[in-house]
């Protein structure tokens, strides 16, 4: 591969820009890889033709397996073109033996429903990596355009589809009349079960429509992964700078080279000319006063040595002691930290007092806070239900008896809790209250949610049954 016989602009792009150079270089050899992508693939279209000759679709099946091979050949005949070998007729059947067996189990079995084929492929066939080193290339050029190679799988499926249907639609347009109002029957006709009874001959030509149109996206979007490919190594690379520095070298190699040998030469002569002078210059400056060596004699007491004077002992025992002093004061307050943790709880000094939780003044946006409500609730509520305001009158008895609940027997009930949860905590706080407040809490449910008004008789039971008096309660 030499990069000075590239013959496209090698540059840096984007993605999308990248799809489109290859699509440029599939479109200028389209004739050439449209006959080596049909001779990749007439192995496989012969044995399927003759082993399936009464079953069309599956010669398309066996087809569309095989497209790799035939995708190998039009990449050889794309890439060699790009580097400026265009390889004749004879290289193109020396390459398909290659293109047929090269990795097959992993090409044809492993790898051959993965979206990347088309930029994978280039690094097994033009750089003939293998095992790790591919896995760890094929990551490297998946790092950006990833996206981009994805999108063209997509795209190569819909558009297979897309030009097989517009292949059967124009040729029915140049059928005879006769036959051309047969297949227009036939499709009017056609359901689920009648696509296993197709007529042998519109069989055949839904396989050839599908194989042509196989065989025009797969050269294209051959092409477009190996353009990819290619900008993929410039960015990396640097194709376009290094591409660059070998024009310049070709173009100025021979004055460049002149100039050198000229430099060289004066070069030399005048180092020669001036080493003496620079050698007398470097002893006479060295020699100067601000340039002689002193040396300072100093004596230290090599680590171990023990002898020390009585105030160097004292000295030392005195700091060892210090530090002593401040770990014991340490451990000292930690522990009684430690010890009397329980004082930096909160209400931690009032040994013994119980926490009480802050009671509850609206619940489910009622607010049942005492100052709120009538000191006789339940008079108040029939009187209510008696004037129509049933709704009301419901209310204030229902948040009557949470409020009751929660300031008399203790009920912890939260400002969060639904029907269900405050009747929950009677059941578990207040089980002598249980029955009436599951009874409440039905009645106010049903006006509440239901816009179904109990019975007045039902109001009255629940008015005369009230269990928080303080003669009932007792």
């Amino acid at each position: 591969m030499r990069l000075e016989d590239v013959t496209a602009e090698l540059r840096p792009r984007s993605d999308w820009e990248a799809v489109d150079l290859g699509l440029a270089l599939a479109r200028r050899d389209f004739w050439r890889l449209f006959g080596a992508w049909w001779l990749g693939m007439l192995p496989m279209l012969v044995l399927a033709l003759t082993v399936f000759h009464d079953y069309p679709a599956l010669v398309v099946l066996a087809c569309w397996w095989w497209v790799p091979v035939a995708s190998r050949m039009a990449l050889f005949v794309i890439s060699r073109h790009l580097f400026g070998e265009l390889p004749g007729v004879k290289a193109v059947f020396h390459e398909w033996p290659r293109a047929t067996v090269r990795r097959f189990g992993f090409r044809m079995l492993w790898a051959r429903f993965s979206p990347w084929r088309p930029l994978t492929m280039a690094v097994e066939d033009l750089e003939g990596l293998r095992g790790s080193a591919y896995a760890q290339r094929v990551r490297l050029l998946l790092r950006r355009g990833d996206a981009t190679v994805v999108a063209l799988a997509i795209w190569r499926g819909v558009l297979t589809v897309w030009i097989a249907v517009a292949i059967i639609g124009t040729a029915a347009m140049f059928l005879p009349q006769g036959q051309a109002e047969q297949w227009r029957v036939l499709f009017q006709t056609l359901s689920d079960d009648s696509w296993l009874h197709l007529p042998p001959s519109f069989g055949w030509v839904l396989a050839s429509a599908v194989l042509l149109s196989m065989s025009l996206v797969d050269i294209f979007s051959t092409g477009a992964g190996f353009g990819i490919y290619v900008n993929h190594r410039t960015w990396i690379e640097g194709w376009d700078v290094e591409l660059a520095f070998r024009r310049l070298g070709s173009r100025l190699g021979g004055t460049v080279a002149v100039l050198l040998a000229g430099l060289f030469l004066v070069a030399g002569t005048v180092d020669r000319a001036h080493a003496l002078t620079a050698k007398e210059t470097i002893t006479e400056i060295k020699a100067q006063e601000d340039f002689k060596v002193h040396s300072v004699e100093e004596k230290h007491r090599k680590p171990g040595n023990w002898n020390w004077q009585p105030g160097e002992w004292l000295g030392e025992l005195g700091k060892f002691m210090f530090f002593v002093i401040i770990g014991i004061a340490i451990a000292a307050v930690v522990w009684l930290i430690w010890k009397n943790r329980h004082l930096f709880k909160v209400g931690g000094f009032v040994r013994g007092a119980p926490r009480v939780p802050p009671q509850a003044k609206v619940v489910m946006g009622m607010d049942v806070a005492p100052e709120s409500l009538p000191e006789n609730i339940p008079a108040a509520a029939m009187e209510l239900w008696r004037v129509g305001r049933r709704q009301e009158a419901m209310s204030l008895l229902y948040r009557g008896s949470i409020s009751r609940l929660i300031t008399s027997r203790g009920v912890e009930i939260a400002e969060s809790d639904t029907e269900s949860d405050c009747l929950r905590r009677v059941e578990a706080e207040a089980a002598s209250h249980a029955v009436y407040f599951g009874g409440l809490t039905a009645a106010w449910m049903l006006l509440a949610y239901g816009k179904s008004s109990p019975p007045d008789r039902t109001m009255e039971e629940l008015c005369a049954a009230w269990p928080f008096d303080g003669r009932r309660e007792a």
